[in-house]
This record gives C-alpha cells, sequence and structure tokens, in this order.
C-alpha cells in the first residue's frame, strides 16, 4: 500500500476536498438564478402573520413597487424560504412549464384601487389562503405566477 505514501496520500486528500466543495456547490444557483431567484423573494416573499388593513400600501411601498409608477398588482408569500422552494422539488407538481404547490399557502395579492398609476398609490387586498404556481431554474422560485389564483386544487399531488 505504497500508494497512501507521499504524493498519494496527497492526491487522495485533494480529492476528497474536491468532492466535499462540489457537494457544497451542488445547491448554489448559477449566478444569473440566483440574482432571478433574490428578485423573486423580494418581491413575493414576507413571512408574517400581521396582515392589517395598510399591509398591502405599506410592502408596496417598502419593497419599491410604487415608483416610479405603482404596479398593478403584487402578491406575497407568507412562508419560509424552504418551504417556497420545496415546491420546485417534492412538494409541487408540474403546471404547464411551472410547478403548483401540493399544500395551500397563505397569500396577500395586492391589487391597485381604481385610479391612477401614479402615487400616492392605494391598494386593496385578497387574503384567501390558496395554491401558488412558480417558475423555477435549478430548484429555485424564479417567477409567480399573478394569473392563477387556485383555491381549489383540480387534483391531488402525485406521490
Amino acid at each position: 500500500m505504497r500508494f497512501f505514501e507521499g504524493p498519494g496520500l496527497l492526491l487522495l486528500v485533494f480529492l476528497a476536498a474536491l468532492v466535499v466543495v462540489t457537494e457544497i456547490d451542488a445547491s448554489k444557483p448559477s449566478p444569473g438564478v440566483q440574482e432571478r431567484y433574490e428578485t423573486f423573494l423580494r418581491q413575493h416573499r414576507h413571512n408574517t402573520k400581521d396582515v392589517n388593513n395598510k399591509y398591502c400600501n405599506k410592502m408596496m411601498r417598502d419593497r419599491g413597487m410604487t415608483s416610479p409608477n405603482c404596479k398593478v398588482k403584487n402578491s406575497f408569500i407568507h412562508a419560509s424560504t424552504e418551504d417556497i422552494k420545496a415546491v420546485c422539488k417534492d412538494k409541487g407538481d408540474p403546471l404547464e412549464t411551472k410547478r403548483m404547490s401540493c399544500a395551500q399557502f397563505r397569500v396577500t395579492t395586492c391589487n391597485l384601487k381604481a385610479g391612477s398609476i401614479r402615487r400616492p398609490c392605494e391598494y386593496t387586498q385578497d387574503k384567501r389562503p390558496r395554491y401558488i404556481v412558480i417558475a423555477c431554474e435549478e430548484d429555485h422560485p424564479v417567477h409567480y405566477d399573478e394569473g392563477k389564483v387556485i383555491i381549489n386544487r383540480p387534483k391531488p399531488c402525485k406521490k
């Protein structure tokens, strides 16, 4: 067993370290996907139970969606990043090119009140729990489908 002496031992240690680093990096998305994922989180995730009647006005302003114009519609998912990411894996089913969650999420959808898209922005809110539909890249959510409000799931998730 002369292989585990001298340069052979050094090579073995190097290969083991390379495997560990590769495993750690495998869970990180590529830079472009990471940027879209962070944008998704900023625009669509707020893990809170405190949703009062001024929630949408405050959140839309705080998240930069009222300048220069008022964004017409946006939804906030009240869940952990892990629970949302799981929809991209085993907690969601394919739906066209996206994924639909197996379980309902608490979601608040903010809709701009009738009138101008100029400030001050005033929003109404819909707080119904629903199944979320998201686009995923490299197992990370990158887009929330505002057009799909699914209160009753058409069929159970595949196991």
